[in-house]
């Protein structure tokens, strides 16, 4: 669109940059080239832990250092240049980080010794390449280009946000720092599980949403939120049986004697009549 509406020369050149970038994540998701229409095979995304960090930041250099020879060949306007070298040696130090090796054109990235960093690494690239995203859609916009176009950016960018959730566990927001949120959680349950010994802190959760639907229901709420907390009460109620290997109980117990006694009363009171008479 841009070399076909005839526009600057820096323009296009940004637009072909982050064009490459993009196709680089591509390619390191997908383990194939982008081509037009392709649908993306989502079996590569799982297994992009470390390996797919490397390649994906070894594919972007290569494409900035491509782009920054381009800009000295063209005799680019110097902001340009140094901008594209800043962020060519941004992503040298990532490889190195990711890899534990200096970047080397052609090189084939090494597997990195600590799993932590790659995973780092990849989430810091798909923040990166949903920006440019998102940039680009707003640009589109903005410039008012036909809705297919525009579509075909917006799904492009949904599909870079799901990957960043599918990678943090969080979803993308502009300029937020990657979080990190898949490790933590199975340790925090462990840590939970022994903390509360025999499911303390469960008790106490399973009690308060009890409270919660008891609540709701003398408040005569929609039917749809006391649904949804009574759906939350039997979850907090398996994950207690689960954690101690018995049915949760209220502190008191279920105190059902008293309508025992009764009935037995009622039983007695006849054979007292029959001594009577």
């Amino acid at each position: 669109k841009l070399k076909t509406e005839k526009a600057g020369k820096p323009e296009i050149d940004e637009a072909v940059k982050k064009l490459l970038a993009l196709k680089a994540e591509y390619k390191a998701a997908t383990g194939s080239d982008w081509k037009p229409g392709a649908t993306p095979a989502p079996s590569a995304a799982p297994s992009s832990s470390s390996g797919g960090s490397g390649d994906a930041l070894n594919l972007a250099t290569a494409a900035q250092g491509d782009l920054v020879r381009k800009l000295k060949t063209e005799k680019a306007g110097k902001p340009e240049i140094d901008e594209a070298v800043k962020k060519l040696l941004a992503l040298k130090a990532e490889y190195k980080a990711a890899t534990g090796s200096d970047w080397k054109p052609g090189a084939t990235p090494a597997p990195p010794a600590a799993p932590a960093t790659p995973a780092g690494g990849s989430a810091d690239a798909l923040n990166l390449a949903t920006a440019a995203q998102g940039d680009l859609v707003r640009k589109l916009k903005t410039e008012k280009a036909a809705k297919p176009e525009i579509d075909e950016a917006v799904k492009k960018l949904l599909a870079l946000k799901a990957e960043y959730k599918a990678a943090t566990g969080s979803d993308w927001k502009p300029g937020a720092a990657p979080a990190q949120v898949k490790q933590p959680s199975p340790k925090k349950e462990v840590v939970a599980v022994q903390k509360d010994g025999p499911g303390g802190e469960l008790s106490a959760k399973v009690a308060a949403q009890g409270d919660l639907v008891r609540q709701l229901k003398t408040d005569k709420k929609p039917k749809e939120e006391i649904d949804m907390a009574v759906k939350q009460l039997l979850t907090l109620k398996t994950e207690f049986k689960a954690a101690t290997g018995s049915d949760w109980q209220p502190a008191g117990g279920p105190a059902k004697k008293p309508e025992k006694q009764k009935k037995a009363a009622k039983e007695v009171k006849p054979k007292e009549k029959v001594e009577q008479a």
